[in-house]
């Protein structure tokens, strides 16, 4: 398996948020990853925000979703797995949204694993839930985040599976069962409980993994999942544990985050030595069932889903050929467009804007498609504006950090940068909480600034106790860039 997970969570634009893809988005995107050599999809649906009775807009949803498996199935020979939280459904505020719209931690209700008639209930709409997507191949469960109850226990979380699973079975007796192992149930449990009684200004809770908990969970499944289950592993304690159980065969490799975390702002990524790093540890002889990677925002990171493949399949750094990958994404301007690409994690703000020009001088020309111009998501001049403008807000990115770390003219700096973000911003959509590129040169950076508005706002992209506060906290965040640059 080299597989490749499609998130839904947050609600920004089409094509950028995966909730928002067509069925030709999700037929040109097939197509461009089979050309790379994947051959397994996980979607994340978000049944864990959906009303137990989907409204109209989620049958619509999962009416589409059922046509891509089909896609995936018949046209492209690829598997298609969907996952879902154990104990997680839409509460009474989620009908009144569209899927394409629905805010997550708004809409989303944690079902106690231990109330018998809570998870009748829930089950009940899991059943219609799922209904639709019931010829997929896999059913993943992770033992956290987004799911989780506290004081609930590891024996509950396999219950809940085991009945979603059961679910699943009625109709595809040959459904297999994921364990996608993270922090362990009760270990995340632990941290919530820490979460709820944090007081402000104190430091945010950590998650670490927590090996008790899988070395419960998995001889648990062993007793009461019927095959086929497997799990993913992430790390050197997943590893060592399903090695001490036997369970080393049914193991894949799931290195979460590598291409691009979440939630992330949109921002194109280019790191092959980081991913390359990472996979050489993969090999299909300790991790026999395959590997997967993951994206938020698939539009953008078409070189990080070559890299990965490249690497995953055997390929090094010296046969990593990113123009020739370009060229059969656009061939007419494919060493302009890796140029770009390869300039993306560069520090001369120079060089980035000189790439800047050279793929924005491309948009608007009469260009060829090539085989995996799916990826394109059937707008070139989008793709090429986009990666202008990343090369552009990582210059001005750049000049930020130069300025505050030599106490220049920061407000000059920032409405440079803004110039170009808040428009890009306005066409991606994305409004709320991230980590990655920006997080750390621009978040970080505006920190030393000292303003007590900006760090008030900033306080709320790691907001544990209430998460719906992080929900348009970006937007909030560069209005007020723009007052503070403005004065």
């Amino acid at each position: 398996m080299l597989g490749m997970y499609v998130h839904t969570h947050w609600a920004y634009n089409r094509p950028y948020a995966a909730r928002t893809w067509t069925l030709e988005d999700w037929q040109g995107y097939l197509s461009g990853l089979k050309t790379l050599g994947y051959d397994f999809i996980l979607l994340w649906p978000q049944l864990d925000c959906m009303p137990g009775t989907p409204n109209p807009s989620d049958q619509a949803y999962l009416a589409k979703i059922a046509r891509v498996i089909d896609l995936a199935h018949n046209t492209y020979d690829m598997r298609f797995g969907i996952t879902a939280a154990p104990n997680t459904i839409g509460n009474d505020r989620a009908p009144a949204y569209s899927f394409e719209q629905r805010p997550y931690f708004v809409c989303e209700q944690k079902v106690n694993p231990s109330d018998p008639a809570a998870v009748a209930r829930f089950l009940a709409g899991r059943r219609q839930q799922l209904a639709p997507l019931a010829h997929s191949d896999a059913f993943f469960m992770i033992d956290s985040d987004p799911g989780g109850y506290i004081g609930s226990t590891d024996e509950e979380f396999v219950a809940l599976m085991q009945a979603q699973l059961n679910i699943l079975r009625e109709t595809n007796p040959a459904m297999e069962m994921v364990y996608w192992m993270w922090v362990g149930w009760e270990n995340y449990n632990s941290f919530w409980a820490r979460a709820a009684s944090q007081k402000e200004g104190e430091p945010d809770p950590e998650i670490q993994v927590n090996v008790q908990d899988f070395r419960k969970t998995l001889p648990l499944m062993a007793e009461r999942i019927a095959e086929p289950w497997s799990v993913t592993a992430s790390n050197a304690v997943h590893q060592q544990v399903t090695d001490q159980l036997g369970l080393a065969n049914k193991r894949a490799f799931f290195p979460y985050g590598l291409i691009e975390g979440e939630p992330t702002f949109p921002l194109t990524r280019y790191a092959p030595q980081a991913i390359a790093d990472r996979l050489s540890d993969y090999t299909p002889a300790v991790y026999p069932r395959g590997i997967l990677a993951n994206s938020q925002t698939h539009c953008m990171q078409l070189p990080g889903a070559f890299l990965f493949a490249h690497f995953a399949q055997g390929g090094s750094m010296a046969t990593a050929d990113l123009e020739q990958f370009a060229s059969h994404v656009i061939p007419d301007c494919a060493a302009i467009v890796a140029r770009g690409w390869s300039l993306l994690e560069t520090d001369s703000g120079a060089d980035l804007r000189a790439a800047s020009r050279a793929v924005r001088a491309e948009a608007g020309k009469p260009l060829r498609m090539g085989k995996a111009s799916g990826l394109l998501f059937g707008d070139a001049d989008r793709f090429l504006i986009d990666l202008a403008d990343n090369l552009e807000i990582r210059a001005a990115l750049v000049d930020l950090r130069a300025v505050i770390y030599e106490h220049g003219d920061a407000k000059r700096a920032i409405r440079t940068l803004l110039a170009t973000l808040m428009p890009y911003q306005a066409r991606v959509g994305f409004v709320d909480a991230y980590y990655g590129p920006l997080r750390a040169d621009l978040n970080e950076q505006v920190a030393l600034l000292n303003d007590p508005t900006l760090t008030a706002i900033a306080n709320d992209f790691s907001n544990w106790r209430e998460p719906a506060r992080r929900n348009g906290v970006a937007q909030r965040f560069f209005d007020a860039l723009a007052v503070y640059a403005s004065a």
